[in-house]
């Protein structure tokens, strides 16, 4: 492009409504379907010419102007999002927000005037931010997240593991999802310890119940590992590249799948096994060997969720039970689950109620016993898909 992009120029292409968005698929990788996009916005000039938003977005962030691009643009999106949801009313799409509409004390106002009554599910919107978003992680930003997500929408933290992302941000934040940054992805299929990373990663995401977006899975190869690793949504140029809206329309209407049997929650969830079993032998033990009550309560407090459907690994049962409606294991699995978290439940009642180290001992042999049957099922599952799905 010859003419020099200044403020000037782009408070006019704003004036005559010259940016639109584009949308890239995002993939969810338990139905291999098209579940959303990410809404990335250019500018068309009159001529026709597309300016990609590495030419003028730094200059609206520079300037601060990029608050009233967000403000005037983020209408489109909510229209986009309601076209899309008559199509299929679980389409969600996520918007970039900046680190200056965090500072902007109108954006709030801003987002939900545009939201209120005009979208009609909140939840398909997804908040968009990255970690410069929130560092420092002031008063004032941590009650703009926790606003937005007590409105109904979705917060998913961008470029994660590109920044300083901490701890306390994944646990105290309200976040939806972390979506893991292109290059990180890409340098999983390539390096050793970034595999590595990489799979601790999902796993940690994973333990907070977080959804876990790869971004820049571009070939078949990545896009196996990515389903092995337990991502549970993926965006690339392997699936498709950013397009306009009717483009997109038409894309959804299609339907193209790239079911790959998700392996690594199948893992995740041998993980989410061993772990409850572990934990509440754990609480069980603390229980019945202290009588102090601040240890009891807070034993009792770090214990998975005891309803069948609602721990982990039930999750991952309802989640997956569409890939497994006619197999005869899944159904035991489903079965010896009820029977594991009924196990558990007179486990800890024995413990809080005072019985003896025998009857402690043959409880906790019981439950481990069924955990036995219960990963013997879940590998059996596993042979039989993986068998399947590459033989």
């Amino acid at each position: 492009m010859n003419q020099k992009i200044t403020l000037t120029s782009i408070a006019k292409a704003l004036a005559n409504d010259e940016f639109i968005f584009y949308y890239q698929p995002i993939v969810s990788m338990l139905t291999g379907k098209i579940c959303g996009a990410e809404s990335l916005i250019r500018w068309r000039q009159p001529d026709g010419t597309i300016i990609p938003p590495d030419e003028f977005i730094p200059i609206a962030e520079e300037t601060g102007f990029i608050t009233e691009i967000t403000r005037c643009n983020l209408p489109k999106v909510v229209k986009d999002i309601n076209t899309l949801n008559q199509i299929n009313d679980s389409i969600f799409v996520s918007f970039n927000v900046s680190a200056k509409d965090f500072a902007d004390t109108d954006f709030l106002e801003a987002l939900f005037q545009a939201t209120t009554v005009k979208l009609e599910n909140l939840a398909n919107l997804c908040i968009e931010i990255t970690e410069t978003a929130f560092l420092p992680s002031d008063e004032h930003t941590q009650k703009v997240l926790h606003d937005i997500d007590a409105q109904g929408l979705s917060i998913i933290l961008n470029d994660f593991s590109a920044g300083y992302t901490s701890f306390n941000t994944l646990t105290h934040l309200p976040l939806k999802a972390i979506k893991v940054a292109m290059d990180v992805t890409q340098r999983a299929a390539k390096s050793k310890n970034d595999f590595r990373l990489f799979r601790h990663l999902v796993s940690m995401a994973h333990q907070l119940q977080l959804n876990i977006i790869a971004e820049g899975v571009e070939d078949e190869e990545t896009h196996i590992l990515m389903a092995a690793l337990g991502c549970t949504h993926v965006q690339g140029f392997y699936y498709d590249r950013p397009m306009p809206l009717a483009d997109f329309i038409e894309l959804l209407q299609k339907g193209p799948s790239w079911l790959e049997y998700p392996f690594g929650l199948e893992y995740l969830a041998q993980y989410d096994h061993i772990d409850f079993r572990r934990d509440v032998i754990r609480a069980a033990l603390m229980i019945s060997t202290h009588q102090d009550n601040d240890i009891r309560e807070r034993s009792l407090m770090r214990l998975p969720e005891l309803e069948p459907k609602k721990c982990l690994f039930g999750q991952w049962l309802e989640n997956t039970r569409p890939l497994n409606l006619e197999n005869k294991t899944y159904q035991q699995i489903s079965d010896e689950h009820i029977e594991f978290h009924h196990l558990a439940r007179t486990l800890l009642d024995m413990a809080l109620e005072g019985e003896n180290k025998d009857k402690i001992t043959k409880a906790i042999v019981a439950f481990s016993d069924k955990s036995k049957q219960m990963m013997d099922l879940i590998q059996d599952l596993e042979i039989e898909r993986l068998k399947e799905s590459f033989f």
